[in-house]
C-alpha cells in the first residue's frame, strides 16, 4: 500500500461478492498538498486511480496491478478542506485472476472520479 494510512485511510468498509462500498478519510495536512496545488490543494487524479486500486487489494486480501484503463473520467477535483470524507463504491466481476471493475469515488451528488479497469492479481 503506497497510499492507505497515509494521504487517507478507510474509516468504513462493506464488501459483498462483486461490490465493495467505503468512505475514505483524506488527511488534509498531508506533504502532497504543499505542491499540489499550494494555496489550492488538490487530491491528483493518479492518487484517486491508486485509491480504487487499493481499496479493492484491502477487500479482496490480493494484490493487484492495473492492466488496463479503459475509460478513466476526472469529473471534479477533490479539495480536501471542502471534500475530507470521500465515498467510493466498487463492482467488479472475478475470472480466475482478473478482475473488471467500475469505480465511482463520489461525495453526495458530487462524481469526482469514474474508472473501468482491468487488473490482475500479482
Amino acid at each position: 500500500m503506497i497510499l492507505l494510512n497515509d494521504l487517507y485511510s478507510i474509516v468504513n468498509r462493506e464488501s459483498t461478492t462483486g461490490s465493495v462500498k467505503a468512505t475514505l478519510f483524506i488527511n488534509t495536512s498531508h506533504k502532497i498538498f504543499d505542491g499540489h496545488f499550494p494555496g489550492l490543494p488538490v487530491v491528483p487524479g493518479v492518487c484517486m486511480v491508486q485509491m480504487v486500486r487499493e481499496l479493492l487489494e484491502v477487500s479482496e486480501n490480493k494484490e493487484f496491478r492495473i492492466e488496463t484503463a479503459d475509460n478513466i473520467k476526472f469529473l471534479s477535483v477533490i479539495d480536501p478542506r471542502q471534500h475530507e470524507k470521500v465515498s467510493a463504491s466498487i463492482d467488479y466481476t472475478q475470472s480466475d485472476t482478473v478482475y473488471t471493475i467500475n469505480a465511482t469515488l463520489f461525495a453526495d451528488q458530487l462524481i469526482f472520479l469514474k474508472l473501468r479497469a482491468t487488473l490482475r492479481t500479482v
